[in-house]
């Protein structure tokens, strides 16, 4: 049973189109009987699967603390002159 779960998810992985999604609890029904073995397998077949994007990306910028500061400074005086947006209003536009 647990190495036709590892199989069904191997295929799901390399399949070059997905007709519908299926919700997480899907997933999670699947890995949970699996060993740490085939958990650990599966993680690196997924790792992997992403590989390819991260070469896409370009380099991330490093800041220095001063210029981080000067960024929560900025966003904080924007945020006390009324320009934010509060949380609870961007949350309620997402859903």
């Amino acid at each position: 049973m647990q190495q036709n779960n590892l199989l069904i998810l191997r295929i799901m992985a390399t399949s070059a189109r997905i007709q519908q999604p299926r919700p997480m609890s899907y997933y999670w029904n699947v890995v949970k009987d699996m060993n740490d073995g085939q958990k650990l397998e599966l993680i690196t077949l997924l790792a992997e699967s992403v590989k390819p994007h991260e070469k896409d990306a370009p380099p991330m910028k490093r800041y220095t603390m001063a210029e981080i500061n000067a960024m929560l400074d900025e966003a904080e005086a924007d945020f006390a002159a009324g320009k934010g947006i509060p949380h609870e209003e961007v949350m309620r536009e997402w859903a």
